[in-house]
């Protein structure tokens, strides 16, 4: 009988073993998983530290039994493999008592997902650091909490615990967020100079403040120097000279790929560092598969390899290795249609900060600037549901299209809930090929409570559209202010008088959009002219009043104030603001 091995659980690893048993019976599979569990809910970690997963076993996807029961293979926790002879086609692996053993294959999938990124920080490696990877980890974490009087499912009963997260990604945010509804006292240090790296900053702006707003401390821009265990308190330093004391810290600096034993198999590494692979998951060996988090995969837009460690796509990887691997033991050529191929990802994620989402898909304006791709950026201001609902949160879309075309090639959104549902459908429209013209005439779910009958999703395809087809020239925040540094600009702030006197832009003129037909004579004719409202819509009708009564240089500044004033110091206390109207 042919053998499949597996190496690594979870996500990639439990899919690929689960989906080689689907397409054939006649093979060994055989899994080994270094950890006591062949799949669990990693991402749910952060979420049943701060006791919004209450049960313990809720984590636990599937036991080692079950899973062995329903697909008939070989499961073999707390067994990790110590190396791969790709020749002899072997994996040496050492059990649970410690005894070292070695078995033979035909076929092997590497899924051993990724290690912690361990930033070279003295007193890093004290037993009161602790990352959020494992079940494991989350357990010696609650055992902390509750030695320091902190019960998980009690709101509030960390007062007095406090707590350092070290780096503000996905899971630092996560984690900060939870364990702050507990009432811990919680302070976030980040190298960058924004939370969420990968975001444009505007986009990340508002999640810092939801953050903030919770009584979390974020300190950006600064790194630590130095962890050392003071009594019963671990005192961090930072490169700035601060000192913050605390109970215990949690690691969240990042991860890179575990390719340990793709190393030892002679395997080739791509550029990322991960594993390259085919559409298939064959790794330069073609006896080898590698799928998940230590393996590269195509990026749709960028159209090159890319590691991105996500659950999604290490999934799907693990079911097309599984499918391919599976064909390979039963003699299936390349061409049989039970054959599945990873046609590539976008990087699609969300994060909740707070009451703030925040959400991406394709490139941020960041990577397409570093990247050298020509774009257009859309902004529009909305909300999650028909305003006249109650309950109705702001949400800010950023959208990237190619100005010629007008393919849409990345999103990002914040706001109240729903802004997964908007970022999803443009992840949709990236994979289909969609333009910014395609997007105005979507169909979309329409009820008061859920959405609104011009979606904020609809709205940028509109705004989009008049922008490409010069109805409605544009100009970002970002270019509008650095326009300002470089000359003098006329700029009319059209809300109201009262909106205008609480705060404006310095050197605008404030004409009501509803007086701006009697006020024409107050604005010049022979320069161009720069708009704004609140949130873009007001300024848009006002652009429409002048181009269409003889004005010919007008500019609708994107966003509005609510926009503009996360690009200027003395607007941090506005800028989740993004009202349409």
């Amino acid at each position: 009988m042919k053998r499949l091995i597996i190496v690594g659980g979870v996500a990639a690893g439990a899919s690929a073993a689960a989906k080689a048993r689907r397409m054939s019976e006649e093979i060994e599979i055989i899994l080994f998983e270094a950890g006591p569990y062949i799949s669990f809910a990693n991402c749910g970690l952060p979420y049943y530290l701060g006791g919004e997963i209450v049960e313990r076993s809720k984590l636990v996807v599937t036991t080692e039994s079950a899973f062995a029961q329903r697909f008939q293979v070989d499961v073999r926790t707390r067994t990790p493999v110590e190396s791969v002879d790709a020749v002899a086609r072997r994996v040496t692996f050492r059990g649970p008592d410690g005894e070292v053993d070695s078995l033979s294959y035909d076929r092997l999938i590497l899924a051993t997902g990724t290690e912690a990124m361990v930033p070279p920080i003295q007193g890093i490696d004290s037993k009161r650091v602790f990352p959020v990877r494992t079940i494991p980890d989350v357990d010696r974490i609650s055992a902390v909490m509750a030695e320091r009087g902190v019960r998980r499912t009690v709101c509030g009963s960390g007062k007095g615990c406090h707590v350092l997260v070290i780096g503000a990604g996905y899971i630092g945010i996560e984690t900060a967020e939870q364990l702050g509804r507990l009432g811990m006292s919680v302070t976030i240090v980040e190298l960058a100079d924004q939370v969420m790296p990968v975001l444009d900053p505007e986009i990340a702006r508002p999640a810092q403040l939801a953050l903030e707003e919770t009584g979390i401390r974020v300190i950006l821009d600064d790194g630590l120097e130095t962890l050392a265990p003071e009594g019963a308190d671990l005192v961090a330093t930072t490169s700035s000279g601060e000192t913050i004391r605390v109970d215990f810290a949690i690691l969240a600096a990042g991860v890179r790929p575990n390719v340990r034993l793709a190393v030892s198999a002679g395997l080739t590494l791509g550029a990322s560092g991960a594993i390259q692979v085919d559409r298939f998951q064959r790794t330069s060996d073609p006896s080898i598969y590698a799928a998940g988090d230590n393996s590269e995969t195509m990026h749709r837009v960028l159209g090159r390899p890319v590691n991105i460690p996500l659950a999604g796509p290490a999934n799907k990887a693990g079911r097309i290795a599984g499918a391919n691997a599976a064909l390979d033991l039963l003699a299936r050529p390349d061409s049989d249609p039970g054959r599945l191929s990873f046609k590539g990802t976008l990087g699609t994620a969300v994060v909740r900060a707070g009451d703030t989402f925040v959400a991406m898909t394709g490139l941020t304006e960041k990577q397409a600037i570093s990247e050298g791709i020509n774009h257009q950026v859309t902004y529009v201001a909305g909300s999650n549901h028909a305003g006249y609902y109650p309950g109705a949160k702001p949400i800010l879309l950023k959208l990237l299209t190619e100005p010629s075309s007008g393919k849409v090639i990345g999103a990002q959104a914040v706001g109240g809930e729903g802004v997964e549902k908007r970022v999803d459908v443009f992840a949709t429209a990236i994979q289909g090929g969609f333009t910014i013209e395609d997007i105005e005439d979507l169909d979309l779910c329409y009820a008061p409570p859920v959405g609104s009958a011009r979606d904020v999703a609809i709205q940028a395809g509109f705004y989009g559209s008049n922008c490409k087809r010069s109805v409605s020239p544009s100009i970002t925040p970002a270019e509008f202010l650095a326009l300002r540094e470089a000359r003098e600009v006329f700029t009319i702030d059209v809300r109201t008088a009262k909106e205008f006197s609480d705060e404006h832009l310095d050197g605008a003129v404030n004409i009501d959009v509803d007086l701006l037909r009697e006020r024409l004579a107050q604005v010049p004719s022979d320069r161009p002219i720069y708009l704004y409202c609140q949130g873009g819509y007001r300024s848009y009708l006002a652009q429409r009043i002048l181009l269409n009564s003889g004005w010919s240089e007008v500019y609708n500044i994107q966003g509005g104030f609510g926009l503009i004033s996360q690009f200027l110091p003395l607007g941090r206390a506005r800028a989740k603001e993004f009202q349409l109207s």
